[in-house]
């Protein structure tokens, strides 16, 4: 029934939603499910406290109930976490300002808030965040929101729906649109990016979910087609944790321009971002530039004075794209992050905009343009089911078989691998286990039967599908993976069958990448 174009979250959640409902889907992606935005947001499951400044309650309704959903449907990967608003006295917003929108951001949670927000004084700040400046500080309140592993809640996402019917395919190419006599899309024309070879797919909706590729994907699909998204680049910097230690998520406002910034604590480093700049480049192409760095650096230092941060610190960045729907703002910050899905002249299916915690509410919106371009009947459209049925790795976790597994873990390992395993795999977590439990970086809880596993069941087939988007190793470890790279390659070419050109050319072109994520060192 349906072939959706794009296989990050938005995609392949349309293509779970899909089968879930007892249609046929097939999901075809360029590169690496979440190869893009997916698995370069701030990793946050959120409301979205700053639309609450906009007046967009709705956004914020929305967010903080599907925040809730995701939490239900993938409890392993979607986890509370405190955030810590400091006002100081030359904010923009008084004491009585944050305590209000934080009152009104608990409300519109409802019965789905992890906890009222509390204020606290100065001193108590303090306390809670040695860290932070002191000069001017009047006070803060504590708010809670949620965080994940963007790339592994996309991953399970489609593997869930593979397992449930779908056929989701990476690395395979979108080239054109294939139409009936009357103008119609009945399909695509799509190419294996490993073999070369192309192949037509046939359907009755052909549904893009391209993010920061939907220009160009609709441009290869119509043959007029008015630019529809406005790319805006957000940057991010990983520090280790010792060296910028924070026991909140700390909400900074940016001394350039008053944007929010974020720092948050993820265990064995440190995220800080996010920017938002325009884009006008090729979205394979983003990365982080000196300027990004300087601009994250300043407000920084500007609220962690006395940590002494400088960009040598940096252990990683990234960056990603937001796929904003055009509109006439002139800042890219106050560009909307609502949803718009459109139906296009050959009855395609679009998707623009949107925010990665209302990934669900997207594929329903989609699928019910999609049921509506098929010709169904209001009392023929089969309703969503993803609100209630669990992810792969949240399935045999309920509390006691949880303990269960957790014991069984820590028979067979160290307890920071079964504790970081049972995170990031849920039920799942004995499957990978299985394997060479020896360690890919010493220090952190990373393991070789991760590789094994993410080629045997999560379509793994370069070393960044493994060491970026299965394993952080990327941003948390050192030197972002160089050392285990050689070992990685090993292991893949012994699987896939790899040639010792093809074990070069992976091998290059990891480099290439972690290369290519510090050339702001050298502007």
């Amino acid at each position: 029934y349906f072939l959706i174009v794009g296989g990050g979250i938005t995609g392949v959640a349309c293509a779970r939603d899909a089968v879930l409902r007892g249609f046929s889907a097939a999901c075809v992606e360029k590169n690496d499910f979440a190869y893009g935005t997916s698995s370069r947001s701030s990793k946050l499951i959120h409301g979205g406290l700053r639309y609450l400044e906009q007046a967009n309650f709705k956004l914020v309704f929305e967010g903080t109930h599907e925040r809730a959903q995701l939490r239900k449907v993938a409890p392993h990967l979607v986890k509370p976490i405190p955030f810590m608003f400091p006002v100081f006295k030359e904010a923009k917003h008084g004491m009585a300002t944050i305590s209000f929108g934080l009152w009104l951001y608990d409300t519109l949670a409802g019965k789905h808030r992890y906890g009222r927000h509390r204020r606290y004084k100065r001193d108590e700040i303090m306390s809670l965040e040695p860290g932070l400046r002191s000069e001017g500080l009047s006070g803060g309140a504590v708010y809670y929101d949620c965080m994940t592993d963007d790339a592994r809640l996309c991953l399970e996402n489609a593997v869930s729906a593979h397992e449930s019917g779908a056929v989701m395919l990476n690395y395979t190419r979108f080239l054109h649109s294939v139409k009936d006599p009357d103008g119609r899309a009945i399909g695509a024309t799509v190419r294996d990016e490993n073999s070369g070879r192309e192949f037509k797919v046939n359907c009755k909706v052909l549904i893009y979910c391209a993010g920061p590729w939907t220009d160009q994907v609709l441009s290869a699909g119509q043959e007029k087609q008015k630019s529809m998204i406005r790319t805006t680049k957000g940057v991010h910097l990983l520090f280790a944790a010792d060296r910028l230690p924070v026991n909140h998520a700390v909400v900074m406002n940016s001394v350039t321009d008053g944007r929010v910034v974020f720092a948050i604590p993820r265990g064995r480093v440190t995220l800080v971002g996010t920017t938002d700049t325009d884009y006008n480049g090729d979205p394979d192409g983003v990365h982080a530039t000196s300027e990004d760095v300087d601009y994250l650096m300043e407000t920084l230092e500007h609220y962690f004075p006395g940590l002494n941060l400088t960009r040598e610190d940096i252990r990683a960045s990234y960056a990603g794209l937001r796929p904003l729907v055009r509109d006439d703002s002139d800042s890219p910050y106050d560009v909307s992050r609502e949803h718009t899905v459109s139906i296009g002249e050959d009855s395609s299916v679009t998707i623009g905009g949107g925010k990665y915690t209302t990934y669900r509410l997207m594929a329903d919106d989609i699928l019910s343009e999609a049921m509506k371009v098929m010709g169904l009947r209001r009392a023929e459209r089969v309703k969503c089911a993803t609100r209630d049925v669990l992810l792969v790795g949240a399935e045999d976790l309920a509390p006691q078989q949880r303990e269960e597994l957790l014991k069984e873990l820590y028979a067979k390992m160290d307890e920071d691998i079964a504790d970081y395993l049972l995170n990031a795999y849920g039920g799942r977590a004995g499957r990978v286990a299985g394997g060479d439990l020896s360690r890919l970086v010493s220090g952190f809880p990373f393991v070789y039967s991760e590789v094994e596993y993410g080629i045997q069941n999560e379509s793994a087939v370069t070393p960044a599908d493994v060491l970026i988007r299965r394993i952080p190793v990327f941003y948390e470890a050192p030197d972002q993976g160089l050392e285990c790279l050689d070992k990685v390659v090993d292991h893949m070419a012994a699987s896939l069958g790899w040639t010792l050109d093809q074990k070069e050319k992976h091998t290059e072109d990891y480099r290439a990448l972690v290369e290519s994520s510090r050339r702001w060192r050298n502007p």
